[in-house]
């Protein structure tokens, strides 16, 4: 039977390249249009860039709440964090302290993402999102492995792994951050699991290899005892 895909399936996630550039495409698209004319709460180009503008240094889930109920969106905090982890809006940037203690920060153009999945389940609905399906179905049946397509880029995934933990190489890391650009939520946690395998790695092996090292420096042998008794007769 075959796979049905979901909306949530075909939608550019945050941080690749497709995203980007809907992102700026979205004011123009005829849809878009024809979305704020009959009164949907989309945000115009002009509103966007004034927001980014005004948060330059990022924005606390505060401000985002407040621009959009200034727009008459009602979006709740646990849809917010359900954004973030689907990977369709950043995790937060930093932290800063306030009266309450410790307030996460988000990018500036936050909003600008949000406004943009709000379009794709709004305006893409139907018979237009059947069409994106149709579209989209093809590459998304070719599909590899992530280690395929980590390995793609590596030629060895094991060597580099072995690479960063005694050398602290960081290439692997490199080739992850790119197959998976357009899977943050998952990029981040095999970045993650590789930490955790290099801290291992330092507390137990890498003791272990430190306490051989140790033993084979301190200890002493004289020259001829290295020498193999078939060297000997060869040279004879």
């Amino acid at each position: 039977m075959k796979k049905k895909i979901s909306r949530l399936d075909i939608i550019p996630k945050y941080g690749t390249t497709l995203r980007t550039g809907l992102i700026s495409a979205l004011p123009e698209l005829p849809s878009y249009q024809e979305g704020l004319n009959k009164g949907l709460r989309f945000f115009t180009e002009r509103e966007l860039a004034d927001i980014k503008e005004k948060y330059q240094k990022g924005m606390t889930w505060e401000d985002i709440d407040k621009e959009l109920s200034g727009k008459g969106i009602i979006f709740k905090k646990p849809t917010f964090r359900k954004y973030i982890q689907e990977g369709n809006i950043s995790k937060a940037i930093g932290y800063i302290k306030s009266a309450k203690g410790r307030v996460a920060i988000f990018p500036a153009d936050t909003i600008a993402h949000i406004n943009f999945v709000q379009y794709f389940y709004k305006v893409m609905s139907g018979e237009h999102i059947d069409d994106v399906i149709s579209a989209f179905e093809p590459s998304l049946q070719n599909q590899i492995s992530y280690y395929e397509a980590i390995e793609s880029d590596l030629g060895n995934i094991y060597a580099t792994i072995y690479d960063r933990l005694c050398f602290d190489g960081d290439e692997i890391d490199v080739a992850i951050e790119k197959a998976l650009e357009c899977r943050p939520n998952d990029r981040d946690r095999a970045l993650e699991m590789l930490n955790k395998i290099q801290d291992k790695f330092d507390k137990i092996i890498g003791k272990e290899i430190s306490v051989l090292d140790s033993f084979l420096k301190k200890n002493r042998i004289a020259v001829f005892e290295t020498i193999k008794v078939d060297e000997v007769k060869s040279n004879e």
